[in-house]
């Protein structure tokens, strides 16, 4: 299972993590900011809002006796004995809106209540504070009389009550906000998965294409429609790259085939005319080389074609004997021994018979030109594998990467060799879905080709 990569710099999925982060850290510390700030303020805006309370319902309570003295009749025990219960601090006075004549106070010792000498004759209707006093004044009207009713609270009550609330709000605020950042953190990390799959899927099925796999495209059931235009794009380009491909193809296969008879007549004009020995070589010798170009440019067409392959099974050990037979004659005049080892006889591989005979062909040739005179070559057939070793120079290690290339030959001044053979070995391995290894030095001192294939029949 793949994980977001969040190392990289250039990660897309790290951009966005971070882009989360920081927006998040943003937006979380500005909710902490804010909650912080109320819960500071929240014993002062409670206190404020029940002494609003408190303040409307003590008119409710209060009238004038036939003798013009006002009476406070609260039924409710908390509202009769609640004022002055909590060390005075917790007190009202009715007062005439005109005179200023205190009626009533919650207390009839006035100078004893810090509440009450908090309530002077002149101050503002609603909510105010001074001197550590909270102070609240409504205006009623009581029997055609306007009165005001002050209420104060000494601060000891906030105090009590930020000392209660704080703490635990505090608590409560600091586990939901780092919960809920945790969680925000890991909902962006599975939303940035979500959104980064799509991609890693699409790169993962261009990776899987191989060069002999032009006529595959991508998958775009599934993909977002903000990425569907990018693999309908390289869908596109890879029509174009095939139809390219497929044109190369036929061009040197045309080319290769139409440049095989002038050859062939071209051979013949030399072999008729009366040419000096030493020229008449020379130019044998060019047309052997340009016939021989061709002849593997051809093999190599018929390699990359793989519709016109016929898969079924094929014995290793029979194609092994043939191309043996077949260039016997060159051991003689290389001068090379050339053997054929069985480890497993009746080797069977799903295959075109064909295409086999060109590989072995192609790899066993190599052999017997780059191996000095005298060199042993070796065929061995085993049940996975077939290989071709000689006791040759070997290959360098830097010419290991550049040996498939095509029209790469080790001495590129001469003209020894076409530098396809490799080429339309690497074509056909491919084609079969083999796997192709370079010893560059063996047992023998030269180099050995294993060719190992997985498409075997039982």
């Amino acid at each position: 299972m793949k994980h977001i990569d969040i190392t990289n710099t250039d990660s897309l999925a790290r951009k966005l993590f971070l882009l989360f982060t920081v927006l998040g850290c943003g937006v979380f510390a500005l909710i902490a900011g804010i909650l912080f700030l109320f819960s500071i303020n929240f014993a002062n805006i409670a206190v404020e809002k029940s002494m609003h309370g408190m303040a409307e319902d003590i008119p409710d309570t209060l009238h004038f006796n036939k003798d013009g003295q006002l009476i406070y009749t609260a039924t409710n025990m908390a509202k009769k004995w609640g004022y002055d219960a909590l060390f005075n601090n917790l007190a009202f006075k009715v007062s005439d809106s005109q005179t200023g004549e205190i009626l009533l106070t919650s207390n009839p010792y006035q100078a004893t209540s810090a509440a009450l000498l908090a309530l002077p004759r002149v101050m503002p209707e609603g909510y105010s504070f001074s001197n550590g006093i909270d102070r609240y004044r409504i205006a009623a009207e009581i029997q055609g009389r306007t009165l005001f009713v002050d209420l104060a609270r000494d601060d000891m009550i906030g105090e009590l009550a930020n000392e209660a609330v704080l703490p635990m709000l505090g608590q409560v605020l600091t586990l939901t906000m780092v919960s809920a950042f945790l969680i925000f953190i890991f909902v962006g990390y599975i939303s940035i998965k979500a959104v980064v799959k799509p991609v890693k899927n699409v790169a993962a099925q261009l990776d899987s294409i191989e060069p002999s796999q032009l006529d595959r495209r991508l998958d775009n059931e599934g993909v977002p429609s903000e990425m569907l235009p990018l693999v309908n794009a390289l869908n596109e380009t890879m029509d174009r790259v095939e139809t390219g491909f497929n044109e190369q193809k036929r061009f040197v296969a045309n080319a290769a085939h139409e440049l095989k008879t002038p050859l062939a007549v071209l051979r013949t004009r030399l072999e008729l005319a009366n040419l000096p020995d030493k020229i008449g070589c020379e130019l044998m010798g060019d047309i052997t080389y340009m016939t021989r170009v061709v002849e593997q440019l051809l093999d190599l067409s018929r390699a990359q074609n793989q519709n016109s392959y016929l898969h079924k099974p094929v014995n290793v050990s029979d194609i092994a004997k043939d191309v043996c037979m077949l260039l016997g004659p060159l051991t003689l005049t290389y001068k090379k021994e050339l053997a054929l080892e069985e480890i497993n006889e009746n080797t069977t591989v799903i295959g075109d018979q064909a295409a086999l005979i060109i590989m072995l062909k192609n790899l066993l040739e190599n052999a017997l030109k780059h191996a000095s005179e005298g060199a042993q070559i070796i065929v061995e057939v085993a049940s996975d594998r077939i290989s071709v070793k000689d006791s040759g120079p070997g290959i360098k290690e830097e010419d290991r990467v550049k040996l498939f290339e095509r029209f790469w030959r080790k001495e590129q001044s001469t003209l020894t060799g076409s530098g396809l053979g490799l080429a339309i070995v690497h074509e056909v391995v491919v084609a079969h879905n083999a796997r192709i290894d370079v010893e560059c030095k063996n047992d023998m001192g030269g180099a050995t080709f294993h060719v190992y294939f997985y498409d075997k029949s039982v």
